[in-house]
């Protein structure tokens, strides 16, 4: 027989129990409070290959710096662009606030796509899943037979070496029903893309029919060796599609059917087709993708045989200035010289300075170099002007040593040299200074000196003594003048109206181009030159920074995300007194993607292509 229970102890059972819950309950709301602070979604959860869609980030929290951290989509998607959005409510008093990040994504490849979790300062989404199809064969033939693409790589397939430029060329094939629309430039990791001139715009006829064409050429340099892969270039536009429609529908009633009808031209295909394509009132702009080749190369590393600076080029040449216009030398009088380097198949940025011997009755100043590409539409050419002044000290004859610039034959797989040979000249004697003061002609007969010294001397004495004799006059004059400037002075005070002094004219400082400052820094990291390293460093600064460039290296460590230790290391080395060699590879490491600031200064995502207007 149980024992009966009192009421007391059920009421603490019932007591503990709710509380038990109560806990509970609050525990599972603020789960879901935080779980629902950051929230994730697409706007589609299938797409076909090509389609682009957004995904929707949305957080309860109010506006701020952070921004959601897009690096894991990058794997598998093309990030467009970024847009953000934030509202503030309140409801019976109840203040609630809300920003909204939406992240426009184009997938990379066909079947399941798992989007991992993204960061959004400490805060992480859940993840998705995305399903992507392949483009239906009528959707796809149809969208080829409007716009294509074409890719040209000289070498494609081949080995090249590192730092060799590869000539790159992309033609977008379109027709009038192609609407304007992003054409991405060639992205491959670890390798350097310099776009050649303009792009050009043409027509051409492929199977029979006549396309518009843009055709852009690139120059790329691979960066390191191994295999190199330069993705499929894409272009990402609208076309206008017709409206599909039954066997016997009639057709559409477009603008110009209606302008025609009735008259002798309204079965004419030329104003059917010419001056009606595109005015139909039922065609739809649908989007379209298409994309190129992707090549891939073999990039063999710098030959062991290699000497000298790594320059590998199809063609480099030797030019000097004396050749057409040999100088005369006097003793002390400077004569310049121009050497011209040029290269095929190598930008002007990768040519380093000559090392230039001194002879030895004469000193050399050289002047840095002058340095600029041009194209010839297939391949790039690096051309340097690099001048330097010779100061004979001596007369007799001058030797001046060889030049040679080593290099690298591509064509020929071989190291090679170019030289300018030795040269050798007179040196005349100087002009003699001419005397400041000429010494009257002594009395014939008597000797140079000894006729000089006397009639000098009384001419000194005679001046003294005026000068001694009209002393008095010449203060009284003196203070009269000081007088009169004193007068002057006060008088145009009092009439100057009170104008603030003007601002001062700032005059336009030359920006160097980004490109060029990071093949300077890649030449100067390779060959450990601490200074060159350290003024292409500054120069970069001043291109990415071109309103606030940073005032020196330390200024620069304090404003990037990454590289910083290699900046101050490279500051400290400058400076040191200890003279040890500097290598220069771990700043060419830290720093080989550019310049990136820290988050505090980035505020905005550049992902977007911009504008290709058909």
């Amino acid at each position: 027989m149980k024992k009966p229970t009192s009421t007391a102890a059920v009421a603490g059972r019932y007591v503990r129990a709710l509380a038990t819950a109560t806990i509970g309950l609050c525990a599972l709301c603020v789960s879901a409070s935080s779980m629902a602070a950051l929230r994730a979604q697409l706007d589609r959860q299938t797409v076909e290959e090509g389609d682009t869609l957004n995904l929707i980030i949305e957080s309860d929290r109010g506006q701020s710096a952070e921004r959601p951290d897009v690096t894991p989509l990058r794997k598998d998607f093309d990030v467009i662009g970024t847009s953000t959005s934030s509202e503030t409510s309140i409801v019976n008093g109840s203040r609630s606030e809300r920003t909204r990040w939406q992240v426009q994504l184009q997938p990379r490849h066909t079947g399941v796509i798992d989007i991992p979790p993204i960061s959004v300062g400490s805060e992480h989404t859940g993840a998705l899943t995305l399903n992507v199809t392949a483009v239906s064969p009528q959707a796809a033939k149809q969208a080829a037979s409007h716009v294509f693409l074409e890719v040209e790589a000289a070498g494609a397939g081949k080995s090249i070496y590192v730092q060799q430029q590869i000539p790159y060329t992309v033609r977008l094939y379109y027709d009038d029903s192609v609407q304007a629309g992003d054409l991405a430039a060639p992205a491959p990791a670890d390798a350097v893309v310099e776009q050649l001139g303009d792009e050009t715009r043409y027509t051409a006829t492929r199977h029979g029919r006549e396309y518009n064409v843009i055709e852009r050429r690139y120059a790329i340099a691979p960066e390191r060796s191994g295999a190199l892969r330069i993705p499929a270039p894409s272009f990402r536009g609208s076309m206008l599609v017709e409206p599909e429609r039954q066997e016997n529908a009639a057709p559409p009633d477009d603008l110009m059917s209606r302008m025609l009808r009735g008259t002798p031209f309204a079965n004419d295909p030329f104003f059917k087709n010419s001056l009606g394509a595109g005015m139909a009132f039922g065609a739809d702009a649908r989007p379209v993708t298409v994309r190129g080749q992707e090549i891939a190369f073999n990039v063999q590393p710098r030959p062991a045989t290699a000497q000298g600076n790594w320059l590998p080029a199809e063609q480099i040449a030797l030019h000097d200035s004396w050749e057409t216009n040999p100088p005369q030398f006097r003793v002390g009088e400077p004569v310049t010289r121009t050497i011209t380097i040029d290269a095929k198949g190598l930008a002007a940025a990768q040519i380093p300075p000559l090392s230039l011997a001194q002879p030895g009755n004469a000193r050399v100043y050289p002047e840095a170099p002058d340095n600029h590409s041009r194209t010839d539409g297939k391949t790039i050419y690096g051309i340097s002007k690099q001048s330097v002044t010779y100061i004979p000290t001596a007369q007799g004859t001058l030797d001046i040593p060889p030049v040679e610039l080593a290099w690298w034959n591509t064509r020929s797989n071989a190291q090679t040299r170019a030289v300018l040979a030795a040269r050798q000249f007179n040196v005349a004697p100087g002009a003699a200074p001419a005397q400041a003061n000429a010494t009257p002609p002594a009395p014939a007969g008597a000797p140079a000196a000894a006729a000089a010294t006397p009639v000098a001397a009384g001419h000194a004495a005679t001046l003294r003594e005026r000068l001694w004799n009209a002393r008095w006059w010449l203060a009284a004059g003196g203070a009269l003048l000081a007088l009169a400037m004193l007068s002057v002075v006060a008088i145009r005070r009092r009439r100057r109206p009170n104008v603030k002094p003007a601002a001062p004219v700032m005059l336009p400082v030359a920006v160097p181009r980004y490109k060029d400052a990071m093949r300077a820094l890649q030449q100067a990291c390779a060959g450990n030159d601490r200074h060159a390293a350290a003024r292409a460093l500054l120069d970069l600064a001043r291109a990415k920074w071109p309103a606030d460039p940073p005032r020196g290296l330390g200024a620069l460590a304090a404003r990037l995300e990454a590289g910083g230790e290699e900046v101050s290391a490279l500051d400290r080395s400058l400076y040191g007194a200890d003279g040890s060699r500097w290598d220069g590879a771990a700043l060419w490491e830290a720093i080989r993607r550019g310049l990136q600031p820290k988050r505090s200064e980035t505020l905005r995502e550049d992902d977007g292509l911009g504008a290709l207007y058909l």
